[in-house]
């Protein structure tokens, strides 16, 4: 089987940016939590942002949401001091909330519609 999904993890400063584009399954997820990860891992205990960019993210299968879910349980224990996502729409929100539950244990989150407004309050965070 074969990655199918594309994304981007970069960090900028503190903050760590995660683009989602098109439909994810299994695989893909894996990988990009595993580069957020050794991202994390590199601050030391040190506090940082994710910025989620999902403005062109279509979905992911059902495995893919379960991975992703133990990957937010992970990052529930450690120093993000916020997380800030960008969608296009409204059903993408709900359809990640319920999909991954551990989301809504997320603390200092915000949703957003324009991913420059994500960004600016996430920089109000850090």
């Amino acid at each position: 089987m074969v990655e199918h999904g594309t994304y981007t993890v970069e960090l900028e400063g503190s903050m760590i940016k995660v683009t989602l584009i098109g439909m994810f399954n299994d695989l893909a997820t894996q990988a990009v939590c595993l580069q957020i990860e050794a991202l994390v891992d590199s601050f030391n205990g040190q506090g940082f942002g994710l910025l989620f960019d999902c403005t062109a993210y279509e979905g992911s299968t059902p495995d893919a949401h379960k991975v992703s879910n133990q990957h937010i349980l992970w990052l529930n224990r450690q120093n993000c001091l916020a997380r800030a996502m960008a969608y296009n729409h409204k059903i993408q929100v709900e359809i990640v909330k319920n999909a991954q539950p551990a989301v809504l244990q997320l603390k200092n989150r915000q949703e957003f519609y324009n991913l420059q407004d994500a960004r600016n309050w996430l920089l109000t965070q850090l």
